[in-house]
């Protein structure tokens, strides 16, 4: 595991990247939108050409090839490779991008820290695919957090987890001393993913209390993002040397 790099698995408009990036940390990160990661290498030319940032227009997928992909017209975080998520929010158009398993990125270019993973539809998939890898990333948080994600985490030895609401994000301010990377003033945007690992919000759950937040979110039947938010589900491998 390479300490000192992370893994932005779900680019988008580059809010999470910056905030790796001054924290300290390289970065590999990976959109399937052409446009983005297009726009991106503009922005964030200096840390590219530093050879601190890897931009990665592929799409993550259960094996190598190509898929078709829903741009959204409107919202760009709306796009996805499944069609029901893809084409439901507004006017969308197709594209092919080319896709591959998480599992690849990580052994070309190594074990991270941490990896986000925010993909529409696809986030599952990317957590499955490193399945069986002896050496794992201490920390990955993934949208939503649902059962069989945790489920999931828990079979690959992810023993601690945390629940964040990010509808709070905006409000968070970094603790200093830095528990993760440099301490920086930093304000999140709306829509970025937040502080992580040991700077993540909250304490450190077993699976089964995770589990029963996860079920009270998404069993309530009046859930209503704009009242009751939306949630990460961050996740700590504490086996073998990880403790």
């Amino acid at each position: 595991m390479n300490k000192g790099l992370i893994f932005d698995i779900g680019f988008h408009v580059g809010q999470d990247t910056d905030f790796y990036l001054k924290k300290g940390f390289w970065v590999v990160a990976v959109d399937a939108n052409p446009q983005l990661i297009a726009e991106g290498k503009k922005r964030f030319a200096d840390a590219i050409e530093a050879g601190r940032l890897l931009l990665l227009n592929v799409g993550i997928g259960k094996a190598e090839g190509v898929l078709p992909f829903y741009v959204n017209e409107q919202l760009s975080e709306w796009s996805s490779f499944d069609e029901q998520i893809g084409t439901t929010r507004g006017p969308y158009h197709i594209i092919d991008v080319p896709v591959v398993p998480l599992r690849s990125i990580v052994e070309k270019y190594g074990v991270p820290y941490y990896i986000k993973i925010d993909i529409e539809g696809h986030d599952m998939m990317a957590i499955q695919s490193l399945r069986d890898m002896e050496d794992k990333p201490k920390y990955i948080s993934v949208e939503n957090g649902q059962a069989h994600m945790i489920e999931e985490l828990f079979s690959q030895s992810y023993r601690k987890f945390k629940f964040v609401n990010q509808a709070i994000i905006q409000e968070i301010t970094l603790m200093s001393p830095a528990k993760e990377g440099t301490f920086i003033e930093y304000r999140f945007p709306f829509g970025a993913s937040g502080p992580f690992g040991e700077e993540a919000e909250g304490l450190w759950l077993d699976k089964d209390e995770v589990l029963d937040l996860s079920h009270a979110y998404w069993s309530n039947p009046k859930r209503d993002a704009n009242i009751h938010g939306w949630f990460d589900l961050h996740a700590k491998y504490v086996d073998g040397v990880y403790l």
